[in-house]
């Protein structure tokens, strides 16, 4: 039977034969770092992205390996995500609350 190994947000299966899957959150965090927003197509977006927990390696390395231009091209979705991060702060959901605080890192 095939092992799941979690690394740097992929979930790989030792099968050589298989392309390897990536994490839901990752997913999101992929679509943060593209220039149209992400709640457009999915207006629960943030909602569902802070119930998720946080793969901030995943994170860092993608915001470390931006240049300035292409920073500016996204600092749209970055501003986003700082500002859920601290409308999650304000919410009941405990768990909202505890990826809202790991996000920044």
């Amino acid at each position: 039977m095939a092992q799941t190994e979690k690394k740097g947000g992929l979930l790989r299966k030792s099968s050589a034969s298989k392309k390897p899957l990536k994490e839901k959150v990752v997913l999101m965090y992929d679509e943060i770092f593209t220039t149209e927003d992400p709640s457009k197509c999915n207006p629960r977006f943030w909602e569902e992205l802070f119930l998720m927990k946080v793969n901030l390696e995943y994170l860092e390395g993608k915001l470390e390996a931006l240049d300035g231009e292409e920073l500016m091209k996204i600092k749209d979705n970055i501003n986003c995500l700082f500002q859920h991060c601290i409308q999650a702060l304000g919410e009941e959901h405990p768990i909202r609350v505890v990826n809202a605080l790991q996000v920044p890192g």
